[in-house]
């Protein structure tokens, strides 16, 4: 037994995909995903956001990966105007597509960002853990101009990631999209690119 033991377990780790790189295949994530360390700063009289994903790889968006599918994390960011005894009116909608597709030949991680269906920017990698940031730490998303949002107080950002649901028993529904994370737009200081001027 122990001898058919550790055969079958040299035919898994020998059907295994190969590490690119030299490097280890990333680990799957076990908590559920959430946005974290959302922030949101004033550059050349714009506001923009930046956040984190956390949690994102799961078992099977690993295997996705190294089957080379293209996997894509959605994300939704908001300004919305807070308004008293009433629903918030939202002012602005941004959709983040953060995408990548491995290339077993390369050995390569295909990466591309989009906002609002254009091409933000792209890039390659051979390092699961660049692979990693580029998917799930989103920076600079311009939400639109300081003189735009008066006054600030009255105003809020949120995000979230929205997930393609997964079936239970294959019927029953479980949603794994982030709940929303939310942060004032509070009034700030001048940004470092108008300093000076």
């Amino acid at each position: 037994m122990p001898r058919n033991g550790s055969a079958a377990l040299f035919l898994v780790l020998s059907l295994a995909p190969p590490a690119p790189a030299g490097e280890a295949l990333p680990q799957p994530d076990a908590r559920p995903p959430a946005i974290v360390g959302l922030a949101v700063e004033r550059s050349d009289g714009q506001y923009v956001a930046s956040f984190r994903l956390e949690s994102a790889f799961d078992a099977e968006t690993l295997g996705k990966i190294d089957s080379g599918l293209e996997v894509v994390l959605d994300y939704r960011i908001e300004v919305v105007r807070r308004r008293r005894f009433w629903m918030d009116d939202r002012t602005v909608q941004r959709r983040v597509l953060a995408s990548t597709r491995y290339d077993s030949l390369s050995r390569q991680y295909n990466l591309l960002l989009s906002v609002d269906a254009q091409v933000e920017r792209s890039s390659t990698t051979d390092k699961p853990a660049e692979m990693r940031r580029w998917m799930t730490e989103i920076h600079g998303i311009v939400l639109g101009p300081v003189s735009g949002f008066t006054p600030p107080g009255e105003f809020a950002v949120r995000v979230k990631s929205d997930f393609p649901p997964r079936f239970v028993l294959f019927f029953i529904p479980w949603d794994r999209d982030t709940p929303w994370a939310r942060v004032p737009l509070a009034p700030a200081a001048p940004d470092v690119h108008d300093a000076g001027r």
